[in-house]
């Protein structure tokens, strides 16, 4: 009897442990795809064949078929689904940011579609409408994103009310908490603590304790062999993540951990920003470039206009930048100070607003009236998309420095210079000009670290409303 009762405890708390809800949050996530698979389906073929409207810009040349053809379809149809929603990651052990989904999503349908065509091709029963497929890889686009927004917001909302907020217990040096601090600061979702001094595991063991931590970040270097491995040791028996930040003095961000040899160790792969990444991103930065230039180029020649009415010649200030590589180039903006500005940028420096490493000034006196507005709104900064499509810079990076600034660099900071620098970034979205050196610096490198198109995607999003809101533009 007492076994039983001791069992049904176990049991019950298991039921309530972060990795059972994080099961059933899989499982249900898995189930709900196939059946939005097959709304999507119905709905593709529904809007293809008899949405009047679709119907009457792009008629069915071939006439209508019967459901009953289609339905023949729908067990090759599911496969396709799953094979791309697990080659695209949709299940893996981790929450993503909103845009990071949507890319995913986008990925996801577009391998869909790629498999469908593929089948089609090889299953020669009856020839199945394009258009169909087209609009099934679409449909299925918005309804996989919007469930998978959705099931996430709704896991939590529930662990947080199951577990409250999650309490992450950070153990690391004084140095690395002040980062910590600055890099989360805006992270409303988490409670943070730290501790920065112990001498043995008890210590580590009490403060998890009394902090209640539901998650564990360490940073290796604090610790002993001896103690870090009975510290693991001791946590495994729990329910708390474990996770270790490593710091290594390398330009090297993405690790794995490979047996290959034998023995567990930590294989370093490159950036995540080259080859076919690299690929990606430049192709987007060409295409939105042309779009934007297109867009914007008869209110580009209004702007060069008023800044001739009112300020004469030159329209175009054109400065030495540090880009990719610590390669040199022409940056280009409207010109939105005094002519010779850059003459006095010596005498100004000790009034820095940002210390003496980059120079900001919110009154600066080289400022014209009509530059002090076009900087409010980032007008100033449109003709740098024709160093995007140089390929000097891209859409979104770091923030391009000046070669008095990049003096100041030490062999760590210098990897920011390992990306083509942006017209926008993460110091754009996090207070523009209000943004000190080494916060800059470390938002940055955290950039460089963790990039994918869902950060550039809301990188991108977050500025118009960073641009309007003109806080920190000056």
């Amino acid at each position: 009897m007492i076994d039983s009762l001791d069992n049904y405890g176990i049991f019950v708390k298991f039921m309530k442990s972060r990795k059972f809800l994080w099961d059933i949050h899989i499982i249900t996530k898995f189930v709900i795809d196939i059946g939005l698979s097959l709304c999507s389906f119905y709905l593709a073929y529904h809007i293809r064949f008899y949405n009047k409207l679709f119907t009457y810009f792009i008629p069915p040349i071939k006439g209508i078929p019967p459901i009953e053809i289609y339905h023949k379809f729908i067990p090759y149809f599911l496969i396709s689904c799953v094979l791309s929603y697990i080659f695209c990651g949709n299940y893996k052990k981790q929450i993503l940011r909103i845009f990071d989904e949507f890319v995913i999503s986008i990925k996801t349908s577009f391998v869909l579609l790629v498999l469908l065509f593929a089948t089609s091709f090889f299953y020669r029963s009856y020839e199945y409408s394009r258009m169909f497929m087209l609009l099934v890889a679409a449909v299925n686009f918005w309804l996989l994103f919007l469930w998978h927004v959705l099931i996430t917001y709704m896991y939590q909302k529930y662990t947080k009310y199951i577990f409250g907020k999650p309490r992450v217990g950070f153990v690391c040096s004084e140095e690395k908490k002040k980062k910590i601090i600055n890099l989360l600061k805006h992270n409303k979702s988490i409670k943070k603590f730290f501790l920065t001094k112990f001498s043995t595991k008890e210590e580590i063991l009490n403060f998890i304790n009394q902090r209640k931590i539901s998650e564990l970040v360490i940073s290796y270097e604090m610790f002993s062999t001896n103690i870090f491995q009975s510290t693991l040791a001791e946590l495994s028996l729990s329910d708390i993540p474990i996770k270790v930040f490593v710091s290594l003095p390398i330009n090297l961000s993405e690790t794995m951990i490979d047996a290959s040899l034998g023995i567990p160790v930590v294989s370093l792969e490159p950036l995540s920003l080259t080859g076919l990444n690299f690929f990606i991103k430049r192709t987007i930065d060409i295409i939105v470039s042309i779009l934007v230039l297109s867009i914007s180029f008869v209110p580009l020649l209004f702007v060069g206009y008023l800044i001739f009415l009112f300020d004469g010649l030159p329209i175009f200030y054109i400065h030495k930048r540090v880009g990719y590589n610590g390669k040199v180039f022409n940056c280009v903006k409207f010109r939105t100070m005094v002519k010779d500005a850059h003459k006095m940028w010596w005498d100004l420096l000790k009034y820095s607003e940002r210390g003496d490493k980059v120079f900001k000034l919110k009154n600066d006196p080289r400022v014209t009236p009509l530059g002090r507005w076009l900087r409010k709104f980032s007008i100033d900064e449109f003709p740098q998309f024709f160093n995007v499509l140089k390929g000097e810079m891209s859409i979104v990076g770091p923030r391009p420095q000046i070669v008095e600034e990049v003096s100041f660099y030490d062999s760590y900071s210098k990897r920011r210079l390992m990306v083509l620098p942006g017209l926008t970034g993460l110091w754009q979205i996090s207070g523009r000009a209000d943004t000190g050196f080494e916060e800059m610096l470390d938002l940055d490198l955290y950039y460089l670290e963790n990039w994918s198109l869902g950060l550039d995607l809301e990188i991108i999003v977050k500025t118009i409303f960073a641009i309007f809101s003109k806080k920190g533009a000056y």
